[in-house]
């Protein structure tokens, strides 16, 4: 049976993030069958990559992963995106159901999984997300400026997905860079703690999370901006963090 992805003219794509191979293999055979553009990553680190290159518009995640627990990639995703968030777990405990759907999930399955009551679920998210998105641009459309080229100023736009330099070069940012930048525009001149940004990132269990890993994506980012010709206003304030200035 084909479920019809109605109100688009593409295929819903689905990111299964599975550790189990037999179990993520069929999920994706099902969902690819039922009409969904499906892929299936057995690490968080496998699905990030992909997810910076291309976007899904729904990803199903397992709790028990090898390389993160699954709670916090569902936090790190819906500080930065709007994207459809299913969880399909083993783990059927109400804590775990409560922490789930509280930390910014859509839905939440307990292991086994029906593909087509999944399907389903799936089809509903997406609905909801298109008919909010095209709720926000119509109320936003009467003050919607002009495209931000050459403003003066630095512009975060498309989602906050674009960095616009004062010259109105731009700059497209990862999912990690975009935590970043959208955290130092929040306060911007002033100077960021690096805990608040590995916040930002997805860490949730600040106490186990590797810092670095936030200099490691401001550098990236910078080096970026340099090969892109924009002078980027954003540097280290010692013993604290981070500071954009503008």
């Amino acid at each position: 049976m084909n479920i019809p992805n109605s109100n688009t003219d593409k295929k819903i794509t689905v990111y299964l993030i599975e550790d189990e191979d037999d179990l993520q293999e069929a999920l994706v055979y099902s969902l690819e069958q039922l009409g969904f553009k499906a892929s299936g990553f057995s690490t968080a680190a496998e699905f990030y990559r992909a997810y910076a290159v291309n976007r899904c518009d729904v990803v199903v995640i397992d709790i028990e992963l090898p390389d993160e627990n699954g709670f916090s990639i569902a936090q790190h995703l819906r500080s930065a995106s709007n994207v459809g968030i299913v969880f399909a777990t083993a783990r059927g405990d109400l804590s775990d159901r409560v922490r789930g759907l509280r930390g910014g999930a859509d839905a939440y399955f307990v292991k086994p999984v029906h593909a087509e009551e999944l399907a389903a679920s799936i089809e509903a998210i997406y609905r909801r997300i298109k008919a909010a998105e095209a709720s926000a641009g119509r109320a936003l459309q009467p003050h919607q400026p002009e495209a931000p080229r050459g403003t003066g100023r630095w512009v975060l736009k498309e989602g906050d997905w674009i960095l616009y330099a004062p010259d109105g070069r731009a700059l497209r940012l990862t999912m990690s860079e975009r935590a970043i930048v959208t955290s130092l525009f929040k306060q911007r001149n002033k100077p960021v703690d690096r805990t608040q940004l590995a916040a930002a990132l997805g860490g949730g269990d600040l106490e186990n999370f590797d810092l670095q890993r936030v200099d490691a994506v401001v550098s990236r980012l910078r080096r970026k901006a340099t090969a892109a010709g924009i002078s980027l206003p954003l540097h280290a304030v010692r013993g604290t963090g981070y500071q954009f200035q503008t």
